[in-house]
Order: structure tokens, then C-alpha cells, then sequence
């Protein structure tokens, strides 16, 4: 097995047993040869009289522990590195492949042409038996109908069956074998090149080379081995299909459908940023096999475009797929002389107490780096072997590489972290992962032209449609209409609406009001709506229904579920001088983009306090929307400070001798 393959073997428990047999078969050669120490089978690793010189020179460790790093770190010799030292101050100047596991550093010296020429061979040899359908012909080992239990499998089963058969049975072929043929032979032909920077004096030309260079791409992919039994299932099974292409889940806000083919435990943070943007997955693949050795020094950049091809081969489906590479560095030479961990407890002295081992006195697989292009348990056994005898400094990167194939389109985004040993593992995949995740999202926002939450414009427009064809002055009229109709003047320029939005609530005019007022603050892309109880409710449970996010509301009374609050004071003439608003601290954070909406805007006082309690939280405020606003005061002019848009469904011109007169919209004097 290759040392990839040994990795599961490798476990605390086959160390220790490793060990505990290295020291049995010590002491068997100790009293066969007369007082060998032990040094027969070590010295097999690293050569005569290796043993007695690492017990001499390690006081302070076991020669068990010393025999069991020692190991398992030669079951992954074929991956040591000497010289990919992660951390120089001319890092940016270094080679661009240097961090990217280019094979030719660490596999000697360059091909000769007649190598070359057999490697290209046998490349095409491969290429050519793909093409003819080898491994996809019915009989994959990864498909038994009788046994497959996959989503594809159980999909459509409550439908009921059509029984006229499929078209093209007749002749032994179905519809699917078919499409599956054509698809496979995409592999061949050469995907447009996302670049701009084509000659425009011979476009024809630099197409043409663009062309010829992904022909060799792909055929240069074909000597990848690794292997997904999920993906060859699909490929075989003729449910698969109808599960791909099945159609969005338009309710979620979901217009388009791609796979995956990433590390499962990552799939939330993908779909959760993509779902943003109408995007559905239909599938994720992440059981890929690791097929021959050399697969093992390919870099991320081909092991993880050819997992995306290939999922794109088989589901017809954009494809985002990716890789994580980790390395750890060697021992620097200027580090050689020192003792791990010299500090409090003094020179050479570890935590037991016990004295610690010079770096140059190293097992030579300690203080060699290493470099593998995937992530697995074999990076935490490198990490724990190396940890007692290194520095906890000594740096470990992880870099993780995320590509988009459509079939067209081929696009490679990033996300790198270095880590010091102390805090190295497998689990820090997570960080470059998102980082490589997020990129991909910008450049693909770029390229595809992906619209934030296009989905609720949609919804919105819908929903006006349905209301009654008359568009977004729907609401608008209505609420003109029972202004007019039932509002009354009180004392003090009050205006009482208690008839249908306070004491007594039309919850079909309010929703309709909620809904024209969401589709104009829908491009400000609010994340949370703020608004005061109880009065502002009324319109904002609608609106938030409609915009899809949460509800926070401020109290003008403490309660007793309210710890620790945000609070800033106003005035107002309905209920007097001097008041405060209390929110929670924990319903408004510092990512978050809130929307302020509320029944009335008179003098602004309120909204103000408001917009005092999101600068105090750090977050950013993005509109404020109102039901009706009394634009013979100054709410409007008091709030222009802000840069905020301000929209009201209804405004009041004025209320002078207690008749309610309105503005005059744009577009009412054609009605």
C-alpha cells in the first residue's frame, strides 16, 4: 500500500503496539547477539549503530518513543521534503508553483524526452480507452440495482409511473445512456478559456492555442486515478439523472442547480453563501478514493479540476470541487543548535522535567518538512510525531484550492493558513476552506453575473402581479383611500388611524403595505428590521415576512428577561416627554445590516433613538420605512443627516383645521 494507504493503519493504538514490538524484538536481539542493545531493527531504519546513538543522544525521551516517531514517520518518507521552508521574508518572490506541491521539487531530476514520450503515451493510451466508455458500460462494480441505496435511487418513487417506457428502448439504448455518451465525449473537446487576454489582431489564432492547451490539459488530467464509488453509481444508474435535473425548490428562492464535490463537513458553509444567490446543490461527492501512488504528488490545482470535470461529466451539472493541501517545514538551519522549549523551567528542560534534544542531534525524518496534497488522518500523526521534537514555532501550512467547472468556465480561487506546529491539525482545514470559498464566490458573482437574493424581486413583483395587476401603487391607494376616510385630527396635530393600524388592525392592508414597502428597500439588502413596540409591529412583522429576516423590537420598559440592554431616550406627543427605547445586546450585532421601520415619522425623534442604539451596537443601518409620514414636520430633515433612503407609504401634506390633505403622488392625476 501506498504511505496514504498506511495511514489508517497508523493509529495511536498500531504505534504503541509498533513500539512495543521494535522493543521485544530489541531485547530478543540484545540476548541473541550479546548485548546489542537492541540496534538490530533500528539499525535496518537508519542505518549501523543508528539505536545507540539516538538513545544517547535523546536522554530525555524513551527509545520507545523514539522508535515509534521514528516509524511513522518512514511510513511517510515518500512525502519528506527538505527544502520547503513556508515562512522567508522574500516569500513573495518565490516561484509560484514553490507552495503548489510542483512535483519536479521533490522528484528529482527532469524527464528525459524519451520519458516524456512514454508518459505521453501512455496518457493517450488512457485517454483513448475513456473514451470508449471503459468502466462506464453497465457493469461498474459501484452499481448493483438491487443493492443501491443512493438519493438518485429513491427519487420520483411517489410519482406515479408512466409505463410507456422510455424513448429510445426499442432499440437497447435509453434516453440516458445516450446523453451519457454524449456528455463523456465532452471531455475531449476543448472548454472555452476564461481570459481577455486574447490578440486582438488574430483572435482566431490565440483561440486556436487556447484551444490546443486545454486539449492537453485534459489529456494530461486522464492519468488521475482516484475514484468516487458514489459518482460511478450515478454514472450507471438510469434514476440518476431525473435527480439532477430535478427542479428547484423555487419556494427556498432557488433558480439554478450545481453539485459538489467538497469535504462534507464544509457543504454548510457552501451552500448556506450560495443559497444567497439562487443556487441549489443537488449533490455532493466527497467519497473520493485515492487511486495509484503518484497520485499523491499531483498538485491540488489537477486532482481537484479533475474532480469537478468528472462530476460535471457524469450529473451535467456546474461543479464546485476542492483540495487542501498541508506541509510542514523543515527544521531551518540557524535553528539547528537550539533546544526545543528553552524558557522558564530552563535550558533543555521540558515540561516532565526530563532534558530535551539539541535540533541538530534529530532523527533526520524529524528535522526533514513534509508535503502532502490532501487532508486526512495523516496529518495529525505527522503533527503529534513531530510536536516533541520541534518547536511548537515550527510553521505548518494549509492550502486549500477551490475550483468551478461548467463546461465552459474553469475558475481556481484560494485560501492559505499558516500555523505553528503547537496548533496544528486536520481540523484547521476549515479556515483556508471558507476563505477559498468566499473568493470563488466573488469571481463567480463576477463571471456568471450572480444577483444577491434576485429571488426576492421576484417574489415581491409576484406578489403585486397577484394582488391585482395595478402595481406598486396597490397599497398605496388603499391605505389613501381608509386615511381619508376614517383617520381623525386630535389636539396637537395628532392623527388618529386607531380604526385599522392601531387599536383595531386591517392585517390585509398592512400585509399589502409590507409588501410594497419590502420590494423598495429589497436592494439594500437588509439582515435584520428594527421597529418599536407595539405600534411599529404592525407593519413590520409583514415586511420582515417578506424580506425574509428576523424581528427585533424595542421595549419602553425594562423587562425582566432584559439583562443587558442598549437604551437611548426621545420625545413624543402621544406619549410624552423623556422616554427611552431598550434593546437586548444580544438581537443587534456588528455584521449586522438593520432596516428601521416604523407607523408614524413626525418629528424623528423616535427614529433617531433608534439609529443611536445601531451606531452604539457597531452595526450599519440601511433605510428607514414608514406607514404614514407627516411631511409638514421636520422627520424627514431631521433623519437627511444620516445618508439613509426614507420611504413612507402615504404622506400627510397637513392637517390644518382638522381636514387630512395628502401629497399628491406622481401617477394619481392619470388614475
Amino acid at each position: 500500500p501506498s504511505p496514504i494507504d498506511m495511514v489508517g493503519m497508523m493509529d495511536d493504538a498500531s504505534a504503541s503496539s509498533m513500539a512495543s514490538a521494535i522493543a521485544s524484538q530489541s531485547a530478543s536481539s540484545s540476548s541473541i547477539g550479546g548485548g546489542g542493545g537492541g540496534g538490530g531493527m533500528m539499525d535496518d531504519f537508519m542505518g549501523p549503530g543508528s539505536s545507540t546513538a539516538m538513545s544517547q543522544k535523546n536522554p530525555g525521551v524513551t527509545i520507545a518513543e523514539e522508535r515509534s516517531a521514528d516509524a511513522t514517520l518512514a511510513s511517510y518518507s515518500a512525502f519528506a521534503v527538505s527544502d520547503n521552508y513556508l515562512y522567508d521574508d522574500d516569500d513573495d518572490e518565490m516561484p509560484l508553483g514553490y507552495l503548489r506541491n510542483d512535483p519536479s521539487l521533490w522528484e528529482g531530476e527532469d524527464p528525459t524526452l524519451e520519458e516524456e514520450d512514454a508518459e505521453l503515451n501512455r496518457q493517450l493510451d488512457e485517454l483513448e480507452r475513456e473514451m470508449k466508455g471503459d468502466g462506464v458500460d453497465g457493469s461498474s462494480p459501484f452499481f448493483d440495482p438491487t443493492l443501491s441505496d443512493e438519493p438518485w435511487d429513491r427519487y420520483g418513487q411517489s410519482k406515479k409511473e408512466d409505463g410507456d417506457g422510455e424513448e429510445g428502448e426499442g432499440d437497447g439504448t435509453s434516453v440516458f445512456h445516450k446523453e451519457l455518451e454524449r456528455k463523456m465525449k465532452m471531455v475531449s473537446q476543448s472548454a472555452k478559456e476564461f481570459t481577455l487576454d486574447y490578440d486582438d489582431e488574430h483572435p482566431e489564432e490565440a483561440q486556436a492555442e487556447a484551444a490546443r492547451e486545454e486539449e492537453e490539459y485534459v489529456k494530461s488530467l486522464s492519468s488521475i486515478g482516484i475514484t468516487s464509488p458514489r459518482l460511478e453509481n450515478a454514472a450507471v444508474n438510469p434514476k440518476a439523472q431525473a435527480y439532477f435535473h430535478r427542479p428547484t425548490d423555487e419556494r427556498q428562492g432557488f433558480d439554478t442547480m450545481w453539485a459538489s464535490a467538497i469535504d462534507s463537513p464544509c457543504t454548510k458553509n457552501l451552500y448556506g453563501i450560495f443559497s444567497n444567490y439562487g443556487i441549489q446543490f443537488a449533490d455532493n461527492f466527497d467519497d473520493w478514493d485515492e487511486g495509484d501512488e503518484e497520485d499523491g504528488f499531483r498538485s491540488i490545482e489537477d486532482i481537484v479540476s479533475y474532480k469537478a470535470r468528472k462530476v460535471f461529466e457524469v450529473t451535467g451539472l456546474p461543479c464546485v470541487a476542492s483540495r487542501t493541501s498541508f506541509e510542514a517545514e523543515p527544521i531551518r538551519p540557524e535553528d539547528m543548535d537550539k533546544t526545543p522549549d528553552d524558557g522558564e523551567r530552563g535550558p533543555g528542560v521540558d515540561a516532565r522535567g526530563k532534558k530535551k534534544t539539541k535540533q541538530n542531534q534529530k532523527n533526520p525524518r524529524v528535522v526533514t518538512g513534509y508535503r502532502f496534497n490532501n487532508i486526512g488522518k495523516h496529518v495529525d500523526h505527522i503533527v503529534q510525531t513531530l510536536l516533541p521534537f520541534s518547536e511548537p514555532t515550527r510553521v505548518t501550512r494549509f492550502r486549500s484550492c477551490v475550483c468551478f467547472y461548467d463546461g465552459e468556465l474553469e475558475l481556481f480561487e484560494y485560501g492559505e493558513l499558516d500555523c505553528d506546529l503547537y496548533f496544528s491539525g486536520s481540523m484547521r482545514t476549515f479556515i483556508p476552506m471558507s476563505s477559498a470559498i468566499n473568493s470563488m464566490l466573488k469571481s463567480l458573482e463576477l463571471a456568471l453575473d450572480l444577483q444577491y437574493q434576485k429571488w426576492l424581486q421576484k417574489v415581491v413583483e409576484g406578489s403585486n402581479a397577484t394582488a391585482g395587476g395595478k402595481g406598486l401603487n396597490e397599497a398605496s391607494i388603499k391605505l389613501r383611500d381608509r386615511v381619508l376616510k376614517e383617520a381623525k385630527v386630535l389636539p396637537n396635530d395628532i392623527i388618529d388611524v386607531s380604526s385599522f393600524m392601531d387599536a383595531y388592525v386591517d392585517v390585509d392592508l398592512m400585509d399589502q403595505c409590507g409588501r410594497e414597502l419590502s420590494e423598495r428597500f429589497a436592494s439594500v439588502k437588509p439582515s435584520k428590521i428594527l421597529t418599536i413596540a407595539t405600534t411599529g409591529l404592525v407593519i413590520a412583522i409583514p415586511m420582515a415576512k417578506y424580506l425574509q429576516v428576523p424581528l427585533v423590537y424595542a421595549r419602553k420598559q425594562r423587562s425582566v428577561v432584559m439583562a443587558d440592554t442598549f437604551d437611548a431616550g426621545y420625545n413624543s406627543k402621544t406619549i410624552g416627554q423623556d422616554q427611552q427605547l431598550l434593546v437586548s445586546k444580544d438581537h443587534i450585532d456588528e455584521e449586522d445590516r438593520v432596516l428601521i421601520i416604523d407607523d408614524f415619522l413626525s418629528s424623528g425623534s423616535s427614529q433617531e433613538a433608534l439609529l443611536r442604539i445601531i451606531s452604539e451596537a457597531g452595526a450599519t443601518a440601511v433605510g428607514v420605512g414608514v406607514l404614514l409620514e407627516k411631511e409638514y414636520e421636520a422627520g424627514r430633515v431631521s433623519l437627511s443627516g444620516y445618508g439613509l433612503p426614507v420611504e413612507s407609504v402615504v404622506r400627510v401634506a397637513s392637517v390644518k383645521d382638522g381636514v387630512i390633505r395628502l401629497v399628491e403622488e406622481d401617477g394619481y392625476d392619470n388614475m
